[in-house]
């Protein structure tokens, strides 16, 4: 008897006496949540965060009343961003180094012109270097490889002491960086002050010598500064070196916030005059002296009236942590200390009425029309690569770890090696589902989960965006209600791109194909179940295709991995029965448990499972109630499948609602016998073989018989395991399929790009 699995969750609420148990999920549900906000409390009490408890209490209590409609704008709202002059005790130095920059370079003259010229960059990254030589290229590859393509690159050398850095700094090259070099030991705000001072940008960002930012971080912040009209935009923290974790954010922090706290990073992305109104950053010294620049620099831009907003979602902002450096040093005041500074300092700016204001204007939800004319170019500053690049979107509900999903990653990696540009979007939650993202930031940066960064009222202005600015041949919809909803006037404004349909069984999305059909130009189906119902749905045969999964057979071993047989302790005389797939209601994965516990008596059947879902918690639960003579082995989520496909023996699918999916081909590759339902496009796939057994679905009684019949029989078993290869050798390979979506895609964009046929009488 082999149970590999600990049970911590609490039991599945089944759908029998559906009124009482609904009151009770709801009290639960409640629950849950209370106790996730006090887990959260206790980790940011732990952390030193007291300052994000003191304003997440404020907003949980806030009156409904307080809450702001959404206000449309045609250009940028009248808003007086309040002047303060320069900082209390600082000096702004706006540097003249118009005969020749120090990198050898023409720099402008003066203060910051922060129109958007022909030619000038939109951010301005300003990177200060201290003794951080040997980080630093880390950061400005960091910078180079954004999907935001219109930056510039200015590095502060601040007359670094350890004998490498000027000679590192002073070697850096490249397209639109220049290189300052100061000539005296120089403190951070002071580099940051004379970086700004030079800069062309209509937007600042400031990023230390040892830290980095992820590639779509300046894009988005980007996207809020412009779209909705935010003055400072910052993201989550995520420590690197000494230390691992993360620091969340505030999302809209107001005066009173930053009173307690310092809810900013110091990678924000500004307005250019914004810095120059506040007065710029304010150094103090070193050590015991030093307090917190960029906290006091934020505080005063709040003040002066700036809005904030903070990516909450992700930790886009990768802080390095030395043995001795800015957070873990022991040398420096606390943040009480540092606090109290900066309230003394700036003592004359925190008024009843600013405060007040501060925090209306922190409540504001401002959409700016029409949506996608934003200034963020696609070109010459290049998220375009060529006229001859094809850019496709594609929609997705969510990228957690299934079929569906590899089989995307599988066409889209494809096109992106033949040079496609590929951009993806998500527009479901996916929380405590396991993420798949990774799958697709192997071949393309433009990897947009809308959920984690934006509102749902903000998903139509970003995605207006993206196309407005991106330029696509076409777009691919798999799944995405969002998107679907989005196609009529999609369809209005960019009447040059193809739209495209995939679907994978007739259920579940078509009833948003049928409500959004007349947007799109053409169909792919997965299975010829949805092939015929397409046409049943009128779509002419000229704008279909059938597109089956296919798989490589040479990936796969039809031997035992020894890694897993040992794992699981398997004998030679053991018959291996398998269920690898998401734990989702359409999978039916509890029909597997039960089939195990059915079988229980059988003791040459060894029954193992692997897959993640937010099925999850429903088959610990019913796995627990097993008798512990149980031959189950549940594993969760592994990092590669196919050891365990070679190790089966028999693979079961017992789906409620598939397509053609890509764990059944993946099984008979890997050899195995297959039990499955009879339900979508599994009967097509196993229907010339003699390597499969179907059952009616939700039948636990035929799956029983059937994986029963075959542990019997051995001898046919193990010609139906040989007819499973044989029978996958005989299908589309990987390339082909691929082949024929990049075939699809391009009939798709022939069809909408073709112009009009003149009627003649």
């Amino acid at each position: 008897m082999t149970m590999a699995l600990t049970l911590q969750r609490k039991p599945y609420l089944l759908r029998a006496g559906h009124q009482v148990e609904r009151g009770i999920s709801v009290f639960r549900a409640r629950i849950k949540r209370f106790r996730n906000l006090f887990v959260l409390a206790l980790r940011l009490l732990a952390s030193g965060q007291y300052h994000m408890v003191l304003a997440a209490m404020r907003r949980r209590f806030l009156p409904a009343w307080l809450a702001s409609r959404i206000e449309y704008v045609s250009a940028e709202p009248p808003r007086e961003i309040e002047c303060l002059g320069p900082a209390v005790g600082s000096e702004v130095e706006y540097l003249d180094h118009a005969a020749e920059g120090r990198n050898g370079a023409a720099e402008p003259t003066g203060k910051n012109n922060t129109s958007l010229l022909r030619g000038a960059p939109l951010v301005s990254v300003v990177i200060p270097c201290f003794n951080y030589g040997r980080f630093i290229q880390a950061a400005v590859d960091s910078v180079k490889g954004q999907t935001l393509k219109s930056v510039e690159i200015i590095i502060v050398e601040g007359g670094s002491t350890d004998g490498e850095t000027p000679a590192i700094v002073s070697a850096i090259k490249g397209p639109n960086i220049r290189v300052i070099m100061q000539e005296q030991q120089t403190l951070v705000g002071a580099n940051r002050n004379t970086g700004i001072a030079l800069a062309r940008g209509r937007y600042v960002c400031c990023l230390d010598a040892d830290d980095t930012i992820e590639p779509t971080y300046l894009e988005k912040a980007l996207y809020f500064l412009e779209a909705h009209c935010y003055d400072i935009v910052s993201t989550g923290i995520r420590f690197s070196g000494q230390k691992s974790g993360t620091i969340d954010v505030l999302e809209n922090p107001n005066l009173r916030d930053m009173t307690d706290g310092n809810h900013v990073t110091t990678c924000a992305v500004f307005r250019t005059t914004l810095w120059e109104k506040v007065g710029g950053f304010f150094d103090t010294g070193k050590g015991e002296d030093h307090v917190a620049e960029d906290w006091d620099f934020w505080l005063r831009c709040v003040a002066a009236g700036a809005r904030v907003r903070n990516i909450t979602g992700e930790h886009l902002f990768n802080y390095m942590i030395h043995p001795h450096g800015s957070l873990s040093s022991t040398d420096v005041r606390s943040i009480a200390e540092q606090r109290r500074s900066i309230l003394e300092r700036n003592r004359d700016l925190l008024t009843q009425e600013r405060l007040q204001d501060s925090s209306k204007q922190a409540r504001r939800r401002i959409v700016k029309t029409p949506y996608g004319a934003l200034p963020i170019p696609a070109s010459p500053n290049g998220n375009l690569s060529s006229p001859t690049t094809r850019r496709l979107l594609v929609a997705v509900p969510f990228l957690i770890v299934g079929g569906a999903e590899r089989l995307l990653s599988t066409v889209l990696g494809y096109l992106a090696r033949l040079g496609w540009q590929i951009t993806i979007v998500s527009t479901l939650p996916q929380k405590g589902l396991d993420d798949a993202s990774s799958w697709f930031t192997a071949f393309t940066d433009e990897v947009y989960m809308l959920p984690r960064f934006l509102h749902e009222w903000e998903f139509q202005s970003f995605l207006h965006y993206l196309v407005a600015n991106r330029g696509f041949d076409a777009a691919l919809v798999a799944g995405s209600r969002v998107f679907y909803e989005l196609i009529p006037d999609l369809r209005l404004r960019y009447p040059q791109l193809a739209i495209i349909d995939l679907l994978f069984n007739t259920s579940g999305h078509t009833a948003s194909h049928l409500d959004f059909k007349q947007g799109f130009d053409f169909v792919i189906g997965e299975n010829p179940e949805v092939i015929a119902w397409f046409k049943g749905q009128g779509w002419p045969s000229s704008c279909i295709r059938l597109i089956e999964s296919g798989v490589d057979v040479n990936r796969f071993e039809t031997t035992r991995s020894p890694e897993v047989e040992k794992r699981l302790s398997l004998s030679k005389d053991d018959i291996v029965v398998g269920f690898s797939g998401r734990l989702s209601d359409e999978k039916a994965p509890e029909v597997f448990v039960q089939l195990a516990g059915a079988l229980r008596d059988q003791e040459h059947l060894r029954f193992v499972m692997t897959g993640a879902g937010p099925e999850k918690d429903r088959v610990e639960t019913i796995i627990g109630k097993l008798p512990v003579e149980t031959r189950l082995d549940f594993l969760g989520m592994v990092d590669n499948p196919m050891p365990y496909f070679a190790t089966y023996d028999i693979f079961v699918l017992p789906s409620r609602l598939d397509g053609r999916p890509i764990a059944l081909l993946e099984a008979l590759a890997s050899g195995c016998a297959v039990v499955a339902s009879n339900v979508g496009g599994i009967p097509a796939v196993l229907e010339h073989t003699q390597a499969g057994v179907l059952c009616r679905p939700d039948n636990l009684d035929d799956f029983v018989n059937a994986v029963r019949a075959l542990g019997d029989d051995r001898q046919r078993l193990k010609r139906m395991k040989a007819s499973a290869r044989e029978s996958a050798a005989r299908m589309l390979s990987e390339v082909e399929m691929c082949e024929n979506y990049r075939a699809a895609i391009e009939a798709a964009i022939r069809i909408r790009t073709a112009p009009p046929e003149i009627e003649t009488s």
